[in-house]
């Protein structure tokens, strides 16, 4: 399937969320973006990684390794119930914003792409039964070069900030031909100008590779 087939083919919110994503690494943040959406499927908040970032919103997170996305679209809901609501991310949530989710009462998170530090997060829900009443249903990855490239952003970032850490360590374990996709995205020429571009010409120029890297894990 070629790349217009699938951007066209994703759902709004998953658009939207990439969006964001491209937006938060584009700032020189982690490349992760999330929207929330009523029943209707109506987008009423989103937000993105803002570590870097030096100023943000009112009331919302910047210049902390704590301002995820999620955490970024959950400080902009009132204190109410959002069963009926799915919070939508680029990558898989961590233990710090599964918890903020679990505390705001959102019914359903969809993500793009796992995140392989936190294999296994889903387990926190046998663990307190308050955690487990308020457990959302999750569902991804999506899979296919999108899921790919979600799950590239946020690795440069780590590749250039933390090239040492366990991030970068966990990759060269479990997933090395994407780990060395983000080092040649971060040191060669080809890709060095990413930042400048659109998250649609970023994708043309990437596609081949993340396509490689897909078929070969299908």
């Amino acid at each position: 399937m070629t790349r217009d087939a699938r951007w066209s083919g994703l759902e709004e919110p998953w658009r939207a969320a990439m969006a964001m994503a491209w937006e938060a690494h584009v700032g020189g943040n982690m490349g992760v973006g999330a929207v929330l959406t009523d029943p209707r499927g109506r987008l009423i908040a989103v937000g993105r990684n803002r570590v870097a970032d030096l100023d943000a919103p009112p009331g919302r997170l910047r210049s902390t390794y704590i301002a995820h996305a999620e955490l970024d679209v959950l400080a902009q809901l009132t204190p109410g119930n959002y069963q009926n609501h799915t919070l939508w991310t680029t990558l898989e949530s961590c233990p710090l914003c599964s918890m903020a989710i679990v505390t705001s009462n959102v019914g359903t998170v969809a993500y793009a792409a796992r995140d392989r530090l936190w294999d296994g997060i889903s387990r926190l829900a046998e663990l307190n039964e308050f955690i487990a009443r308020r457990w959302p249903v999750r569902r991804g990855p999506i899979g296919g070069p999108i899921c790919v490239f979600c799950e590239l952003l946020p690795l440069l970032w780590f590749v250039e900030h933390k090239p040492n850490g366990s991030v970068v360590e966990r990759y060269a374990r479990e997933h090395p031909r994407l780990l060395a996709l983000a080092r040649r995205a971060h040191s060669e020429a080809q890709f060095a100008d990413l930042k400048t571009h659109s998250l649609d010409a970023a994708l043309n120029q990437l596609w081949p590779d993340l396509a490689a890297i897909d078929a070969q894990q299908a």
